[in-house]
């Protein structure tokens, strides 16, 4: 028996493709063969037989589990036709919840007009028109609460409140490489870093205090306008040093994209990601 089991996985290594299979796989090119292998065996089907419809959807099954696609060219297909989005909701899932603070854009732009912290005058025109600044106002102020939360989670936690929940039912985790904080066990915000979390934290003390409304805007855009303030961080929130900006091609299954990160050298923490198409 273990000789029959070793001569079959033989055969399959032999058919299966790995550039195409295993941790190769290109989940958009396996959900588009995916589709239209049922597409496939429903004509089958319908113009021969339900029995030879099922052959041809688990032979179709059988050649994108061992060889990664059914239809030719699919890997080449994928990138050049399949939207940006659809690629890269299967590379990355579904977008964070609203609370999370990540960066939604690298930068501000004049066609921002609708963004809350150019409508609300923290982020001014600058270089002529050409770029947006932060008010030196908002900068002491953000620098301050930086200074007065000291690096200290609960502190930044209490004086901030980005999540809105007795200090005994919060708890924080950093065990993925990132900074998540959770609410009686149920998942409450998301950042790259213990830093960013602290730049957000000392962000949203300073926008209270410039936004009268600030508490009564949604989760969604506060994330948004405390991940683009971000942009602007001149000195980490924990070792000092100051942050810059990187780019790099990534190369995915699919697709060759560009990532924009913004992180502090001295104490490598991550403070934006940012995946272009």
């Amino acid at each position: 028996m273990n000789w029959l089991r070793h001569r079959d996985s033989t055969v399959f290594d032999r058919v299966r493709n790995p550039e195409y299979t295993g941790d190769n796989r290109c989940l958009p090119c396996t959900g588009v063969n995916a589709v239209f292998a049922v597409a496939l065996a429903g004509v089958v089907a319908w113009v021969g037989s339900p029995l030879l419809g099922a052959v041809a959807l688990a032979a179709s099954a059988a050649a994108i589990a061992l060889r990664g696609y059914l239809i030719p060219g699919t890997p080449t297909l994928t990138q050049r036709y399949l939207p940006s989005q659809v690629m890269a909701y299967f590379e990355h899932g579904s977008e964070q919840t609203a609370v999370d603070s990540h960066s939604e854009s690298v930068g501000v732009t004049n066609a921002d007009r609708d963004n809350v912290l150019v409508e609300n005058g923290v982020l001014v025109p600058c270089d002529r028109g050409a770029d947006f600044c932060l008010t030196d106002a908002v900068r002491r102020a953000w620098t301050d609460a930086i200074d007065t939360i000291d690096g200290d989670v609960d502190a930044a936690l209490s004086a901030s409140a980005l999540v809105d929940a007795e200090p005994s039912a919060l708890a924080v985790d950093e065990s993925a490489g990132d900074f998540a904080v959770s609410v009686d066990g149920a998942h409450a915000g998301r950042w790259p870093s213990r830093e960013a979390f602290l730049a957000d934290a000392a962000g949203a003390v300073a926008l209270a205090d410039e936004l009268p409304d600030w508490h009564g805007l949604s989760s969604r855009t506060r994330g948004i306008a405390l991940g683009e303030l971000r942009l602007f961080l001149d000195r980490c929130p924990t070792c000092g040093g100051e942050p810059d900006f990187q780019h790099r091609t990534e190369e995915t299954c699919c697709r060759t994209r560009t990532v924009t990160t913004m992180r502090c050298a001295d104490c490598d923490a991550s403070f934006v990601e940012v995946v272009g198409a």
